[in-house]
């Protein structure tokens, strides 16, 4: 644990190199943050554990829904829920991957077993 601690600066300077990050709307602007690494662990209890997953595991879906339509049908974006510039623009879009489907159809929900 301390050799993790010890080098939590490094590691952090790592997930700034590689772009790492997530983006929150504050006040109706979009904002990117550097996603931060805490060494530290958390202790919670088994019912905070299970607010937790379902949450995860409800944005899971979110985002299989979101990039089956972004790479699908776009209705997210004909509809004008998400601009298109957003999309299209984000580095983490990668248009050789229209059409295309994961093997399983999404990404895995289950978190827990």
């Amino acid at each position: 644990m301390e050799r993790i601690i010890d080098h939590a600066g490094r590691i952090n300077d790592q997930l700034q190199r590689y772009g790492v990050k997530f983006g929150i709307y504050k006040n109706g602007i979009f904002q990117e943050r550097l996603f931060p690494f805490d060494p530290i662990p958390r202790v919670i209890t088994a019912a905070e554990f299970d607010e937790l997953n379902r949450g995860l595991v409800q944005r899971v879906n979110a985002l299989n829904l979101f990039l089956r339509d972004v790479y699908g049908k776009k209705e997210i974006i004909r509809d004008g829920v998400v601009p298109e510039d957003f999309v299209f623009a984000g580095s983490g879009y990668l248009p050789q991957c229209e059409g295309i489907t994961p093997p399983q159809g999404h990404l895995q929900p289950h978190l827990r077993h």
